[in-house]
């Protein structure tokens, strides 16, 4: 965890070498941080920099920020990374969403697919990506990111398939026969400027599905001897894609 209180404000609203900080982070840097004039914090502009911040003027409505040091932000990857999550069962997507912006995912986008059990109206899937966007701007802020990765609103199958391969590297994980040891797929190039991948729900993908990928080309991924369940799946690759292509 990053010991410095760390603040994302979009480079648009800075004013030279200051910016102010208003409404819900305001109140908690006056009332739950009890952070005071000529205390320090980390800026993110959102676009990968970070600027070293010393307040020098805090009420529980505005906050005055001096900036200086801008530098890259060292916990982005070189590439986007882009997880297509099968909706999954009850509140695992929230689990899914933390840990995959822990580590590095860019963007996650859940999607509508023949075997998920979970099947939410349009309405309550605005609520609910409304409440995925907070926890992964806190996860951002905790694990010391340089962005705010999005969680997009859901998509059905078709869809992902279409914005899968906008990716240049990309790849279907699957646990049935046909597939190429994740490993070879990530370290296929030498290196890439966009990743994407889809992990199926509970119910796993279906024949249909695994055949509209394959008349595309789609490379399918296979994660190992063991099946690995749909929350487990995407840290699995997150952290295979840091060590083989990051580092």
């Amino acid at each position: 965890m990053s010991s410095t209180p760390r603040f994302f404000i979009s480079k648009s609203e800075f004013n030279g070498d200051t910016v102010t900080i208003r409404g819900t982070d305001a109140a908690h840097i006056y009332r739950v941080l009890r952070l005071r004039e000529g205390d320090e914090i980390t800026v993110c502009d959102m676009q990968k920099s970070l600027y070293d911040g010393v307040l020098t003027y805090v009420s529980a409505e505005e906050v005055e920020v001096s900036l200086s040091a801008c530098r890259p932000s060292p916990a982005e990857p070189p590439y986007t990374v882009t997880l297509y999550q099968g909706m999954p069962k009850g509140d695992k997507l929230d689990t899914i969403v933390q840990k995959a912006v822990e580590l590095g995912a860019t963007a996650i986008v859940p999607v509508m697919c023949e075997r998920a059990v979970s099947r939410p109206d349009e309405k309550s899937m605005d609520k609910k990506i409304i409440r995925l966007n907070r926890i992964a701007a806190e996860a951002s802020k905790q694990c010391g990111r340089g962005i705010v990765p999005e969680v997009l609103p859901m998509v059905s199958y078709k869809e992902m398939l279409d914005k899968l391969t906008t990716a240049e590297l990309h790849f279907i994980c699957y646990e049935g026969d046909g597939t190429v040891p994740c490993r070879e797929i990530i370290t296929a190039k030498e290196s890439v400027s966009s990743v994407a991948f889809y992990i199926g729900p509970e119910g796993g993908i279906s024949a249909g599905e695994i055949a509209a990928a394959r008349d595309r080309n789609i490379p399918l991924a296979g994660l190992g001897k063991r099946i690995l369940r749909t929350e487990t799946a995407p840290l699995f690759v997150l952290s295979a894609i840091s060590v083989l292509a990051e580092d």
